[in-house]
C-alpha cells in the first residue's frame, strides 16, 4: 500500500496575475478594479481540515509619475472556519472580493485565526499554529470581464500539516496560486471504488493530488504547469495494483482520461 504525501497546494483551492489597467465598474469605484479570490484543496486523507481564516489581503503596486509605491489593501470575506477538504476535485470557493485600487496586484495575505483542527480516524485534533500570516506572490491574473479579475489560491492541505506525534499536529501553511486560463487540466474516473485509490500527477517539478469521489470514482486535477507529466495511481486497499500512465502532454487545456479500472 502507498500514500502519497506531498502535493504542489491543489487548498485545490489558488490566484492568478497580470495587471495593466481596467475601466471602473461604476462611478463610485473610480480608478478601482475588482477582484476575486477563488479557494481550492489538494486531498489528504483526513476526514477534515478545518482552516480559520480571518483575513485575505492584496499588496497592490502603482506606478504614478514614475515613481512606483506599494500598499496592502483589505478584501471582503466571511470570517470563519472552512473544511478545506470540501474543495477537491476542482471544486472551489469564493474566498474574498471586492474593488481594490487599480495597478499591479504583487502578493496575497492570508490571516489565520485559531481553532484549526484536523478529524482523523472520527478523532479531532488540534493544529498548533507557529505563524497566522501567509504571504503569497501571485504569479499569474485572469480576467472574467472587463474590470474584473480572479486569483485561484490552492491550500496545500497535505503539505501544511507536519505529524509531530501521533496525537500532535502542526499547522505550516503551504499555498500556491494558478491560473485556470493558462495552466492544464487533467479528469478522469477510477473504478473499482473498493481499491480507495490516490492520485497523483508528477513532472516539471510539481506534485498534484486527488482523491477520487466516493459515489462514482471520478477525480480532476487543475493548476497543472504546461509539459509533459506522468498520472499515478496508487490503489490502497483490497489488494488491487498500482497503475502509471506516462507522458501526458498538458497545455492551457482539459485532458479527459475517461474511465481507468485498476486490476488485482
Amino acid at each position: 500500500m502507498k500514500t502519497v504525501l506531498k502535493i504542489a497546494i491543489p487548498v485545490a483551492a489558488i490566484l492568478m496575475l497580470l495587471l495593466l489597467g481596467c475601466k471602473k465598474e461604476s462611478s463610485g469605484n473610480k480608478g478601482k478594479q475588482q477582484l476575486k479570490v477563488y479557494l481550492t484543496d489538494n486531498p489528504v486523507n483526513f476526514q477534515a481540515v478545518n482552516i480559520n481564516i480571518q483575513k485575505v489581503e492584496v499588496k497592490i503596486e502603482v506606478d504614478s509619475a514614475g515613481f512606483e509605491r506599494e500598499f496592502w489593501e483589505t478584501l471582503q470575506i466571511r470570517p470563519g472556519i472552512y473544511n478545506i477538504l470540501n474543495f477537491r476535485n476542482g471544486v472551489d470557493t469564493l474566498l474574498a472580493q471586492g474593488f481594490v485600487t487599480t495597478g499591479e496586484i504583487k502578493k496575497l495575505r492570508i490571516t489565520l485565526g485559531a481553532g484549526n483542527n484536523v478529524v482523523l480516524d472520527n478523532v479531532t485534533y488540534p493544529l498548533t499554529l507557529k505563524k497566522p500570516e501567509v504571504i503569497i506572490d501571485v504569479d499569474d491574473i485572469s480576467s472574467i470581464n472587463p474590470g474584473e479579475f480572479k486569483i485561484h489560491i490552492d491550500f496545500d492541505a497535505c503539505g501544511s500539516i507536519i505529524r509531530i506525534s501521533n496525537n500532535q499536529f502542526e499547522l505550516q501553511p503551504r499555498i500556491k496560486t494558478f491560473d485556470d486560463d493558462h495552466d492544464g487540466r487533467i479528469e478522469g474516473k477510477i473504478l473499482p471504488r473498493e481499491a480507495k485509490a490516490i492520485v497523483s500527477v508528477t513532472g516539471g517539478g510539481q506534485t498534484l493530488i486527488a482523491l477520487p469521489d466516493d459515489d462514482d470514482g471520478e477525480f480532476k486535477i487543475r493548476g497543472i504547469k504546461a509539459g509533459t507529466v506522468d498520472l499515478e495511481i496508487n490503489a490502497t486497499a483490497n489488494g488491487y495494483r498500482d497503475t502509471v500512465i506516462r507522458n501526458i502532454v498538458v497545455g492551457s487545456r482539459e485532458v479527459k482520461l475517461g474511465t481507468i479500472q485498476l486490476k488485482k
